[in-house]
């Protein structure tokens, strides 16, 4: 075992408060804002085929939303096998450089390409006929295929007019996305110069998945149309209602007088008002709210895309902030969506470029105080924004799935690092190593095997790694996280949930899912050693006992004052980690700080 030496410099540190946005530099970050407001559907895939880059034009022309494809192969949503050869098939099958050979593309620089027709599959079925500007990026493990796609239009009726069916939704029969954008395109261009004469709502239903996972998708599509005959009627006042796609609907207001927005403001009264009635589902009622979104033509928006992309990012902050809310898009969030954008641009390239790193914090066994493992925690260095907060880019790594990628090199640097110390007698017999997986990462249908193949190319035991989860990524879809757990499992490593206490704090699943650590927030803690007994104390103290009961050790996070730890021993904690003992270092200091010796 490593005896641990208590923090000298430790002190509570309050969160960074995130400051204003940069303004955008030139270069990539640049070209990021010019692809997600380019008119023309722009995608990327890497050398394996799956979707890196796909911008809101793209969701327009091809129907599937980015957090759909981003992170996916693109042959599982807007390119089935059947379709036929194409550079991205192609892409997927490994054979990049075949491809580049066969369209005469060697000697060709990145950026440059050649055009030529594309076929892509639409969301709702039918396929997508486009002209092409298709082009490689980046070179060798990391290139991949970029393009352009103009005027894409359903073959149903290549060249001409588009059908009724093509632009209605088979499901409500309401305007689909297509004739919505058309519509919104002509409001825009007649508004001209009048503020505010132009608005788009977007309605996102709150937890209608659970409806579909607890009685199927026909009954929930049977609710669907109920909510859309609804709303259909409360929108008397709109130029257009549609079904945007899935549980959305669009609505857009315009006016030649002056601004809409009073009168977008009632229809969302009258449209939650309708909502608020009960639907019958499966001898049951159920009730549904809804998170909207809303954008006006100000700030000199004078485009249809970034108009509806606007209302969209609105309604996104409705969800953010626990839904069942109005969000209207203003200057601030504009300027939270450029930076968002540039942070998701950057971290594509911080992989390859080097930029992202792991700090480890010793987790230390309270009866002798020796460390029996390091929680690894990752970290950006960007070269120009210095050390980038995790709470800036995680998030943005989740939503736009590549914390996939990101994920696993965690993984498997963290399992390199303890087999390094391992091999260097640097940790006892019971050295292990903690590493977050994210509910993007439980809904991975390759986290199994990802895991399985970092352990074998490491040669780190199963049961030296922990994985640890959060509450709300267990119980967003419980059933289908506990079959993923399950088979984790069965590899050998351990698996904690993190962060307890924040989330459902539902203390009935602990009994379903094979947990072996149960890890207490740190905002339980925080109240410990204050005074005799307290709440903060009989609460922990339950968790204790009930973990205990159940068979799981317990981690105590955010450790920071002498009392707390006693407080915890008198309880009967197992381990704790937080200042008191270290703050995360890189592997590095953290030896040279810390006094990780070798073992005898």
């Amino acid at each position: 075992m490593v005896a641990v030496r208590r923090d000298p410099a430790r002190a509570r540190v309050s969160k960074p408060k995130r400051g204003p946005s940069p303004r955008l530099p030139a270069g990539p970050d640049g070209f990021a804002q010019l692809v997600a407001f380019c008119r023309d559907a722009y995608l990327e895939v890497d050398r394996a085929g799956v979707v890196t880059q796909w911008n809101p034009r793209a969701e327009q022309v091809l129907g599937w939303r980015r957090h759909e494809v981003i992170g996916r192969e693109i042959t599982e949503t807007a390119l089935p096998e059947c379709i036929g050869p194409s550079p991205f098939v192609r892409a997927r099958k490994g054979a990049l450089d075949t491809e580049v050979a066969e369209l005469g593309w060697r000697g060709v620089r990145s950026g440059e390409g050649v055009r030529r027709k594309v076929e892509l599959l639409h969301k709702q079925g039918h396929r997508i006929v486009a002209d092409g500007l298709l082009f490689t990026v980046g070179s060798g493990a990391s290139g991949g295929i970029a393009g352009f796609l103009y005027d894409g239009r359903g073959s149903a009726s290549p060249g001409g007019p588009l059908s009724h069916a093509d632009l209605h939704d088979r499901l409500t029969g309401l305007p689909n996305r297509v004739l919505f954008e058309s519509r919104l395109a002509r409001a825009v261009a007649t508004a001209g110069s009048i503020p505010g004469a132009v608005a788009v709502v977007l309605l996102d239903l709150d937890r209608f998945q659970a409806i579909n996972n607890s009685v199927g998708h026909e009954t929930g599509d049977r609710v669907l149309a109920a909510v859309a005959g609804r709303l259909r009627r409360a929108a008397g006042d709109a130029e257009l209602f549609a079904r945007f796609g899935g549980d959305e609907f669009l609505a857009l207001f315009r006016s030649g007088d002056g601004p809409v927005g009073d009168v977008a403001s009632a229809f969302i009264e009258r449209a939650r008002l309708a909502l608020a009635e009960p639907f019958e589902v499966a001898g049951s009622e159920v009730f549904l709210d809804a998170s909207v979104g809303v954008a006006l033509n100000t700030f000199g928006v004078d485009d249809p895309s970034t108009l509806l992309s606007n209302a969209e990012a609105a309604m996104y902050r409705a969800k953010q902030r626990g839904g069942s809310r109005v969000e209207t898009f203003g200057e601030s969030m504009r300027i939270e969506v450029v930076d968002r954008m540039t942070t998701e641009h950057s971290l594509h390239r911080a992989l390859e470029r080097s930029e992202l790193m792991l700090h480890y914090q010793p987790v230390v066994e309270l009866g002798e105080l020796t460390t029996v493992g390091m929680e690894a925690l990752v970290r950006w260095q960007h070269p120009s924004q210095g050390l980038v907060p995790p709470c800036r880019f995680i998030p943005v790594a989740e939503e736009s799935g590549l914390i996939i990628p990101i994920g696993a090199w965690v993984l498997e640097e963290a399992c390199h690092q303890l087999r390094d110390w391992q091999r260097e007698g640097r940790t006892g017999p019971r050295g292990m190593v903690e590493v977050n997986i994210s509910a993007r990462q439980i809904d991975d249908p390759h986290i199994v095997r990802t895991v399985e193949g970092i352990l074998s190319r490491t040669g780190l035991p199963p049961r030296h790694l922990t994985l640890e989860i959060t509450e709300t990524a267990l119980m967003a879809d419980a059933a289908s996280a506990l079959l993923v757990l399950r088979a984790l499992k069965d590899i050998g490593v351990l698996l904690a949930i993190d962060d307890f206490g924040t989330g459902y704090s539902s203390l009935s699943y602990l009994q379903r899912f094979p947990l072996d650590i149960l890890k207490v927030d740190s905002n339980f803690v925080e109240d410990l050693g204050a005074g005799a007994g307290g709440e903060g104390e009989e609460i922990v103290s339950a968790v204790i006992n009930l973990a205990h009961a159940l068979g799981l050790k317990v981690v105590a996070e955010g450790v920071e004052t002498e009392q707390q730890l006693d407080a915890l021993r008198s309880l009967g904690c197992d381990f704790a980690q937080g200042f008191l003992f270290s703050r995360p270092l890189p592997a590095a200091d953290l030896i040279a700080a810390f006094g990780l010796q070798v073992s005898a």
